[in-house]
């Protein structure tokens, strides 16, 4: 069956959806190249509780997808103990121009409409099957939490923390961890307040990038100092229509604002100890050079010993 077989409604419906910082140009720019430009070239694929969208040249991927789901369907309900009671769809792109036309920007590989039970992925940023699933499992946790949470708002900065705790770190965005911003904005003082990022992420590349960095770090955070099933609880009390505030004070005894205190003097903390550890690096490098040195003189006066000894 092909793409075109989607009703101008569901599209109709699809626009006017706001979601994850996406505005109606976003979206109605979708529905133009999905509907008009690339409808004819889209095949689709249902198996397993999903469905994907697909062009034929990626028919590969999308029999991978539609294997990978269950599992991943597995593993988000053994987190969370909340049922899957939906079917997503999954629609796989190629062409990284008209994606762009959507999110808007480069950094973006993947992005959920909850509204929908959608997710869409550039696939041409795919680099392994590994990460693949790991962006499959990041979308759908996000699809998850709004399917059960849907009394209180979702903070971005919380939905995203958790789609990347749930999924073992992965961003849905191009991002290189052997360039991490996060130690770099806590110390010059530039840490993003929470609270900026309820409603949204900034469009800026250096600054979605380390609006990510701050979610998992602030979601560490709270498992480290109060435990996964703390948060877990929170959650819990977020589905049954407690707002994350409330169920913050209510599960740590402590207000929201007063951990994101504390989260950022332990980044200042950490960031002091690396900047100290640095002032004393070459003299560290210069003891071990000389430990070396002697300790290879040893292994020499060894075998000269041992060489000596056989004549």
């Amino acid at each position: 069956m092909k793409f075109f077989t989607l009703t101008i409604s569901w599209f109709q419906g699809f626009v006017k959806t706001l979601t994850r910082g996406m505005t109606v140009a976003f979206l109605a720019c979708f529905t133009l190249a999905a509907t008009v430009s690339h409808a004819a070239d889209f095949n689709n694929l249902k198996g397993n509780g999903v469905e994907v969208l697909f062009p034929p040249a990626l028919e590969q991927a999308a029999k991978e997808t539609v294997q990978m789901v269950p599992a991943i369907k597995k593993d988000l309900q053994k987190i969370f103990n909340w049922p899957f009671n939906f079917n997503p769809t999954v629609l796989l792109m190629n062409d990284s121009n008209h994606f762009h036309q959507i999110s808007h920007n480069p950094l973006v590989v993947g992005f959920a409409v909850p509204e929908k039970d959608l997710m869409v992925i550039d696939y041409t940023r795919i680099t392994n099957p590994l990460k693949y699933y790991g962006i499959l499992e990041h979308e759908l946790c996000h699809l998850l939490i709004h399917k059960h949470i849907t009394h209180v708002q979702i903070p971005r900065w919380f939905d995203e923390g958790i789609a990347q705790w749930s999924s073992n770190g992965v961003m849905d965005i191009v991002h290189d961890p052997k360039n991490m911003l996060l130690p770099k904005a806590a110390f010059s003082d530039r840490v993003i307040p929470l609270g900026a990022l309820n409603k949204g992420f900034p469009q800026n590349d250096t600054a979605l990038r380390l609006a990510y960095e701050e979610s998992i770090s602030f979601i560490d955070f709270i498992i480290s100092n109060y435990g996964k099933s703390a948060l877990l609880e929170i959650l819990q009390l977020m589905r049954n229509g407690t707002s994350l505030r409330n169920a913050t004070v209510a599960v740590a005894g402590t207000p929201l604002y007063q951990i994101e205190e504390k989260w950022r003097r332990s980044l200042e903390r950490n960031i002091a100890w690396f900047a100290h550890l640095g002032y004393y690096v070459y003299d560290i490098l210069f003891a071990l050079g000389g430990l070396m040195l002697v300790y290879g003189f040893i292994i020499i006066l060894r075998k000269k010993k041992a060489y000596t000894e056989e004549e």
